[in-house]
């Protein structure tokens, strides 16, 4: 609509143009006949004045009448034309600002959703990042928290090859569990080798290691990552720290000497593949069971995970 009412009014003007300039071209060539006319009367001779009739004169002054009434008429003609086109002007404008302005606010609000989401889905993304990182863009490691005696317990115990870490990458970028999870095995490594204790042993993203060995296979300077997350996780849970998934984990192992249990499933693809439908373990040897249960308590494993013996599962 808003195209039609401009080309309407294009079309006006353009009618208006045209018409005035037929008008005042009509009068130019009149006046440059009368010029021309009085030049050449006065150029020819007294004789060819004489031989004009009257009857000649007056059919002159009929033509010239004629055209006269004939511009006149036309002008009226196209006068009224033009005043019905500007009659529908007002309508066209109206109609042409109220679906502007209808436009404008739609345009206006659609802005404002847009806005609205893109700030939201950024909230939503900037919450999602708190949580899934664990250094902040505001956190700094520093000497402020460090505890050397949380290095020396990794060298003490054998891995040495906690300082020759050189941050490369290799091990998060190879990672499964980073890749679904905030565990960042680089960052756990370094904060290892700069006595951070109580910013390791107290981050849940310790227990979120599956210990499928593939970082320690990838490094390039031979670091036993696993090993040094398996430390880290043995200070931890000595220090009140433990996942209840990994508690859940010892349960299983009180009650059935396996960390997972056999299921059926299990026991019928060990058959397809040629193997004993049970391994030779505590399923087969369930007498085997009751020694289990004597070392876990004699290492005060039971206690560790707060296992319930009544109850076969974790205290309250």
């Amino acid at each position: 609509m808003i195209v039609r009412g401009v080309f309407l009014m294009s079309i006006i003007n353009r009618l208006k143009s045209l018409f005035k300039g037929d008008i005042d071209k009509e009068e130019t060539d009149i006046n440059n006949d009368v010029s021309n006319t009085s030049d050449d009367v006065e150029v020819t001779s007294s004789k060819m004045e004489e031989s004009i009739s009257p009857e000649m004169e007056d059919s002159k002054k009929d033509l010239t009448f004629k055209k006269d009434i004939e511009i006149v008429e036309d002008s009226s003609e196209i006068a009224e034309e033009v005043e019905a086109f500007e009659k529908t002007i007002p309508e066209e404008q109206e109609i042409v600002a109220e679906e502007a302005k209808t436009i404008e606010d739609e345009e206006k609000t659609t802005d404002e959703d847009v806005v609205e989401e893109v700030e939201e889905n950024s909230n939503d993304k900037d919450k999602k990042r708190d949580t899934m990182t664990l250094l902040t863009d505001k956190e700094l490691l520093n000497d402020t928290n460090r505890d050397p005696d949380f290095t020396a317990e990794f060298i003490d115990a054998g891995i040495e090859t906690v300082k020759h870490c050189f941050q490369c990458g290799t091990c998060s970028g190879s990672c499964p569990s980073g890749r679904r999870t905030p565990y960042k095995v680089r960052q756990i490594v370094r904060k290892c080798l700069l006595g951070l204790k109580e910013e390791v042993i107290a981050d849940d993203a310790l227990w979120m290691c599956t210990t499928c060995y593939t970082c320690q296979e990838r490094c390039l300077r031979s670091v036993k990552i696993v090993e040094i997350i398996k430390k880290a996780r043995n200070i931890a849970a000595h220090a009140g720290y433990m996942a209840k998934s990994h508690k859940m984990t010892g349960v299983y192992v009180l009650n059935t000497g396996h960390a997972v249990p056999i299921n059926d499933k299990i026991k019928a693809l060990r058959v397809k593949i040629g193997l004993p439908e049970v391994p030779p373990t505590t399923h087969t040897y369930p007498e085997a069971l009751e020694e289990v249960k004597k070392l876990c308590k004699i290492t005060a494993f039971d206690e560790l995970i707060g296992y319930d013996e009544a109850t076969g599962g974790l205290k309250e």
